[in-house]
């Protein structure tokens, strides 16, 4: 798939997770890891994992340049040690905020950046999520955010979630959830502080 005849003019700017996993000498331009994904052969449904043509179109519905979206590259790896690559739509809280609407949660994850003398996380301060977006039914957006508020109100609905909810500890100490849109979450501003409420 050629990148060069879409207009990317939407995007604001590139985001990475897992950005640890690329050589050095790739330049983090879209054309150039998209390249580089294709050698390694990580990208085998450009459809569903690049933003192409179609993503595009539905996004140029539902907003402008000046909410400042970004790519996000996502590479980690699977359960097999498999490197993989996706690409979503990337939406700050403060766009979030912005936008006033409510979001369903796909997934959250947890990243400790704290640990006591024993080796366990001691706290959690950066908080990674996916949603679905009101009335984009076919594409999977991802936010971060390191407000404290945020984080500490995501770990508290870890910790009374029913076990119906997959949640698991990840080698690095990262706790990783899925609800798969059972959670909707809604960001606003208490005074200076970014927030959140979330429900079930």
């Amino acid at each position: 798939m050629s990148d060069k005849s879409l207009n990317y003019d939407l995007f604001s700017g590139l985001v990475f997770w897992g950005s640890e996993y690329l050589p050095h000498d790739v330049i983090l331009s879209l054309s150039d890891i998209r390249k580089w994904a294709f050698k390694k052969k990580m990208i085998w449904e450009p459809e569903s994992q690049l933003i192409g043509k179609e993503r595009l179109d539905e996004l140029n519905k539902h907003f402008v340049s000046e909410d400042q979206l970004s790519i996000l590259f996502h590479l980690y790896k699977d359960d097999k040690n498999n490197l993989c690559y996706l690409e979503y739509p990337y939406m700050s809280v403060k766009t979030l905020i912005k936008k006033d609407k409510q979001i369903e949660i796909v997934y959250w994850q947890l990243l400790p950046k704290l640990w006591d003398a024993g080796g366990t996380p001691k706290n959690y301060e950066e908080l990674h999520f996916s949603f679905w977006y009101p009335d984009i039914p076919n594409d999977e957006f991802v936010s971060m955010s390191f407000a404290k508020l945020i984080v500490k109100k995501y770990y508290d609905l870890y910790q009374n979630l029913s076990n119906e909810y997959e949640t698991k500890i990840l080698n690095n100490g990262t706790l990783d959830i899925t609800v798969n849109g059972a959670i909707k979450a809604k960001f606003f501003k208490t005074g200076r502080l970014f927030d959140v409420e979330l429900k079930y």
